[in-house]
């Protein structure tokens, strides 16, 4: 089956996305006091339990944000409900903070994505062309790239603005994101799971479940830390 470049650019437009807003229920008739006291007092659990979360997320940010600099390889399986093989993409990630990220495909085909924070660049070995989008004339996909940028950088508390968060797994730390109701991404996107590494100092895996029943997982390897990444693997066509 062949990849389009273009296909493979629409990970970015979906991964930064997430959860679900539940709303609490409200009793009526007789019960309407007792209700109004459940009800309150699932509002206050609602709020520890937001609280708790609130926490977590701060302290990953205090334990992932701390570095500068990123490389890691990657290995990237999406499953179709239509097709019964896996379509696999291997390659290379960079990242240098404040504002630089490099996804580089190495198999099966050639195809680089550079964004900063004034445009994308990107690149397919197909075509051998580059093109360029504009951040500035784009608001819409300048704010999409502003939350990629969270996963990969490890300031997650901002997350709950736009998440409803559940913890799925202490050890590993396995966290579950789903979209709001009033989200865009809800139409497309159940839910995202993120599974973090045993000293939670970096992401180990991103699963993304579609309502189509396609899901897209993001193994992370060889991930290093504050390593020096060399100019060359945030140029388009230098970097592969």
């Amino acid at each position: 089956m062949k990849i389009k470049a273009d296909k493979i650019l629409l990970f970015f437009l979906f991964l930064y996305l997430g959860p679900m807003l539940f709303q609490p229920l409200q009793r009526e008739g007789s019960l309407a006091s007792a209700g109004i006291k459940e009800g309150i007092e699932a509002k206050q659990e609602k709020k520890n339990e937001a609280a708790d979360i609130s926490g977590l997320l701060r302290r990953l940010g205090e334990k992932i944000s701390a570095f500068k600099s990123l490389k890691t390889d990657f290995i990237q399986e999406k499953e179709l409900a239509i097709f019964k093989n896996k379509i696999i993409l291997k390659g290379r990630i960079y990242l240098q903070k404040p504002d630089r990220l490099a996804w580089h495909v190495d198999k099966p085909v050639k195809y680089s994505v550079v964004i900063t924070d004034k445009s994308i660049r990107q690149w397919d070995e197909d075509t051998n062309q580059v093109q360029e989008i504009i951040l500035a004339k784009n608001p819409v996909l300048k704010n999409v790239l502003n939350q990629l940028t969270v996963w990969f950088s490890g300031n997650y508390s901002p997350l709950l603005e736009d998440n409803n968060v559940q913890v799925l797994q202490t050890s590993p730390l396995i966290i579950e994101f789903t979209p709001k109701e009033m989200n865009i991404a809800k139409k497309v996107i159940k839910n995202i799971t993120i599974t973090f590494r045993e000293d939670e100092k970096y992401l180990k895996q991103i699963k993304i479940q579609e309502n189509s029943r396609d899901v897209t997982t993001i193994i992370f390897l060889n991930t290093v830390l504050n390593a020096p990444v060399d100019s060359a693997s945030f140029e388009v066509k230098g970097g592969v």
